[in-house]
C-alpha cells in the first residue's frame, strides 16, 4: 500500500474528534462542504484533544475489546483519522498491523505522517484521503475499524455503516466513539457554573442545528443492527483529568473556552461571555479546575 493513497470527492465531509472540531466545521459553513476550512490552523489543537482521549483510548482496547487478539490484529482503518494521534496509538496497540488513517483533509493527513515518522511507525502507518460516504477505493478487509467522533457528521448513518460493514473481515470489529454528555471543568459550588452550563448548551444547540438531529439521542444500536452488525455494546466511559491539571490539559482547558465563547458569543451573552474569558485567563493559575468529559462507546462485530 503506498504511504499516501488518494480518493478526491468534491462533496468532502469532515471529521470530530469532540465538539470542539464540531464547533470548527460549523465555522466552516458546513460539514458535507469544508474541504476549504483552514485545518492546518486547527491541528495543534486537535492533536492536544486526541492526547487527552489516550487514556480511553486504553482503555476501549484493554477492557472493552476482549474478542480482539491485538498483537496479531493485521489491518486496522483509522476513519476520520485528524492529525494521527489516536491512529499511532491504535498502531501500537496492534504491533503486527497494517494501519490506515483515512481523512478528507491533506493538512492533518500530513501531521499523521509526521507523527507516525516521529513516533517510528511510517511503515505501518498510511494516510488515504477520502471520503467516507463516497464510494471508497478498493481495501483490504479490515480486522477493526475505529471511528473517533465521526459518524454522526454523515447524511445516511444507516448507509455508511453498512459500508464499513462491508469492509470488515467477518468477525471484524467495529469501534465507534461518539458524543455522551457535555463536558464539565468546574467545582459544583463555583460561581461561573451557570455560566459554563449555558455556553455548553449553546454549543451543543449549535451542533444540532447544524447536523438538523441531536447526536445525544442518535438510536445507534438499532442503526447497528439494521446495518448487520451483531454483538452490540453500548457503553458511557470517562476521561478525566483530575485536579490540578497537567499542563496539556490546562492548555486544552483554555482554548476549549476561547474557542466555546468565540463561538456562542450571540447566544450565552455579553456577561457571559466576559466571565467565560476571564475564567480561560485563569486556567494557567487555578489548581481546582478539572476537565471531565464522557464519550458513547459502541462495539459492534460482522
Amino acid at each position: 500500500m503506498d504511504n499516501d493513497q488518494r480518493c478526491n470527492d468534491q462533496h468532502g465531509h469532515g471529521h470530530a474528534h469532540d465538539h470542539d472540531q464540531a464547533q470548527a466545521q460549523a465555522q466552516a459553513q458546513a460539514h458535507v462542504h469544508d474541504r476549504d476550512f483552514d485545518w492546518e490552523a486547527m491541528a495543534d489543537h486537535l492533536e492536544l484533544e486526541a492526547t487527552m482521549l489516550l487514556p480511553m483510548v486504553d482503555e476501549i482496547i484493554r477492557v472493552h475489546t476482549p474478542h480482539v487478539d491485538w498483537p496479531a490484529v493485521h489491518r486496522v482503518l483509522d476513519l476520520g483519522s485528524g492529525p494521527g494521534i489516536i491512529t499511532c496509538a491504535l498502531a501500537e496497540h496492534a504491533p503486527a498491523a497494517q494501519v490506515t488513517a483515512l481523512d478528507t483533509s491533506v493538512p492533518l493527513l500530513n501531521r499523521a505522517r509526521a507523527h507516525a515518522a516521529t513516533h517510528d511507525l511510517a511503515r505501518r502507518v498510511h494516510t488515504m484521503e477520502a471520503d467516507m460516504e463516497a464510494v471508497l477505493p478498493a481495501l483490504r478487509p479490515m480486522d477493526v475499524i475505529w471511528t473517533g467522533m465521526v459518524l454522526h457528521h454523515v447524511a445516511d448513518p444507516a448507509a455508511v455503516l453498512g459500508g464499513l460493514r462491508n469492509l470488515l473481515q467477518r468477525g471484524g470489529t467495529l469501534v465507534m466513539i461518539e458524543f455522551a454528555g457535555r463536558p464539565t471543568a468546574l467545582p459544583e459550588n463555583d460561581p461561573v457554573v451557570g455560566a459554563w452550563t449555558r455556553m455548553e448548551a449553546a454549543v451543543f444547540g449549535g451542533i444540532a442545528a447544524r447536523l438538523g438531529r441531536d447526536p445525544l439521542t442518535i438510536d445507534w444500536p438499532t442503526l447497528l443492527a439494521a446495518a448487520g452488525f451483531r454483538d452490540v455494546s453500548d457503553h458511557t466511559l470517562v476521561a478525566m483529568h483530575p485536579a490540578p491539571l497537567t499542563a496539556p490539559a490546562r492548555d486544552w482547558l483554555t482554548a476549549h473556552l476561547r474557542r466555546s465563547v468565540e463561538w456562542t458569543a450571540d447566544e450565552i451573552g455579553a456577561d457571559d461571555a466576559a466571565t467565560l474569558t476571564e475564567l480561560a485567563a485563569q486556567v494557567a493559575t487555578r489548581d481546582d479546575l478539572f476537565v471531565r468529559a464522557e464519550r458513547r462507546v459502541l462495539i459492534a462485530r460482522r
